[in-house]
């Protein structure tokens, strides 16, 4: 406790509390001399001033010594918290009284108390009471959330799904989309926010589509991860994430010519996968889940289960005519539709078979108009292949997968739509290259043009009617799609 004198008024100090001693000038009062003289004496008064619990407590003292052991006491009185030197009624001591015991049973300071629940009521804006908004926030965090690390809970999904029976393509999935992921994110789970994920997503060099298939991946390892306990209910996820807009993309099919040829140079197990997504227009995921139990040739049907849609859902698949014939030397009871792990593999090397019958198809028109009969089918395909291999030792070489050779090419580099000629002479060609998910797009437009019933063809694809009658109506003519479902194997020739 000190009292420091700097002129008026003088302040009086106990711990944090202060108290103000101000100087009162009244009025004068005369006083008669012994010798007769009249003088006007000052009269002077001292008042004791202080702030206590929202009030001002004031007190007037004729002596400043008495002023000031008064404010010393009184400074020291607020600071110890004894109560009886606040200006304090009766029913101010028992609020006071009864906010303490509060505060000490809540183990925090009153005055901390009343700050945080002003901040509160500040935040709330008068739209519910603080209490009301503490019992929510209980109420959703009421199942304490364990502590998991982003990628163990990646690997734990992974495990989960496996154990479900989840399909290969489904689980590859999971790993082209969560497995980068749980090398951007190593710390805990509920650490990574929203945007976050955004930012993320962003920053992947892959189209919207892309970006947007990541999205619904992550969003279903973030509902994994609530159901296991190890995000709080209200997480938001992927929900303040937006879709990226992705750009439309044309329906690209094939004409009836295109997929003669591809059937026509397909080896005899890629027959079933070509000719089920061109006349029944599954996915090739679900061509490459299918079992041949689940086609049913004889009565004309196949059974797309559930666990082998995309979209999760039974349905059957009309056999048509044409896809009977095609099926009917090669369907089998039971076992895998497509006997290649890698369909893609198989469909690179049928593109390159394609592409050599056609560049031998005008190769020989070409030797022919030259009257060069030596220059026998044999021979133009084996030159033809030198060409082609030349053309990839070229490319091998700009990759920097080979060394560079400095010798020169002893044949011409073929590139697509081009051939040569034993002498060097070019000749051009039109190609038949693949195209991606034409299959089914096709399936989708002969057949719309075939039934003109949307509705039944959506049904049958497992699509939505909205989708099919935006992309697929009136591209082709009922005449081409006779044509399509009129494509038949030849004919064996008998000896």
């Amino acid at each position: 406790m000190s009292a420091k004198k700097s002129g008026w008024p003088i302040s009086v100090s106990a711990g944090s509390v202060t108290v103000k001693i101000y100087r009162i000038r009244n009025k004068f009062y005369r006083v008669t001399l012994k010798n007769g003289t009249v003088k006007n004496i000052p009269r002077r008064s001292f008042k004791v001033s202080c702030f206590a619990g929202g009030k001002r407590y004031q007190k007037m003292f004729a002596d400043l010594a008495e002023a000031k052991a008064h404010a010393a006491k009184k400074a020291e009185d607020i600071n110890n918290g004894n109560l009886e030197a606040l200006p304090f009624d009766a029913q101010d001591v028992r609020i006071f009284s009864t906010a303490t015991a509060y505060a000490k049973e809540a183990g925090v300071p009153l005055d901390v108390l009343a700050k945080e629940y002003a901040e509160m009521v500040k935040i709330l804006g008068g739209k519910a009471a603080p209490i009301e908004a503490a019992r929510e926030y209980a109420r959703r965090r009421l199942h304490e959330v364990a502590k998991m690390y982003l990628p163990a809970a990646v690997d734990e999904m992974h495990k989960a799904r496996k154990l479900d029976g989840t399909s290969e393509t489904y689980l590859k999935v999971l790993r082209v989309y969560l497995n980068p992921l749980k090398e951007s994110f190593t710390g805990p789970l509920t650490t990574v926010s929203s945007v976050q994920i955004g930012e993320y997503l962003r920053s992947l060099e892959v189209s919207a589509r892309s970006k947007n298939n990541a999205r619904a991946t992550i969003g279903a390892f973030f509902k994994f991860c609530k159901e296991r306990g190890w995000l709080p209910r209200d997480h938001d996820g992927i929900e303040l994430v937006p879709k990226f807009k992705e750009q439309p993309t044309e329906i690209t099919i094939f004409t009836p010519q295109e997929v003669r040829q591809f059937l026509k140079q397909a080896r005899s197990e890629m027959i079933p996968f070509l000719a089920i997504g061109a006349f029944a227009g599954l996915r090739s995921a679900e061509i490459e889940r299918l079992d041949w139990n689940e086609v049913h040739l004889a009565d004309k049907f196949i059974e797309v289960k559930a666990q082998k849609a995309k979209t999760a859902a039974r349905r059957i698949v009309p056999i048509s005519d044409n896809l009977a014939a095609w099926l009917k030397d090669r369907v089998k009871t039971s076992g895998p539709v497509v006997p290649y792990d890698n369909v893609n593999t198989q469909i690179a090397l049928l593109e390159e078979d394609v592409d050599e019958a056609l560049a031998l198809a005008a190769l020989k028109k070409a030797a022919a108009k030259a009257g060069r009969a030596e220059w026998t089918p044999a021979v133009l395909l084996e030159y033809h292949r030198q060409c082609c291999k030349a053309a990839r030792h070229e490319d091998a070489v700009k990759a920097g997968k080979v060394k560079s050779e400095k010798v020169k090419a002893e044949v011409p580099v073929a590139r697509p739509g081009t051939a040569y000629l034993p002498d060097g002479t070019a000749v051009k060609y039109q190609r038949c290259p693949w195209k991606k998910n034409a299959l089914r797009h096709s399936y989708i437009s002969y057949r719309v043009a075939e039934v003109q019933d949307v509705p039944k063809v959506a049904l049958e694809a497992g699509n939505s009617g909205p989708m099919i009658f935006q992309h697929y109506r009136e591209l082709v003519q009922p005449k081409a799609a006779k044509e399509w479902f009129g494509i038949l194997p030849a004919k064996k020739v008998e000896n």
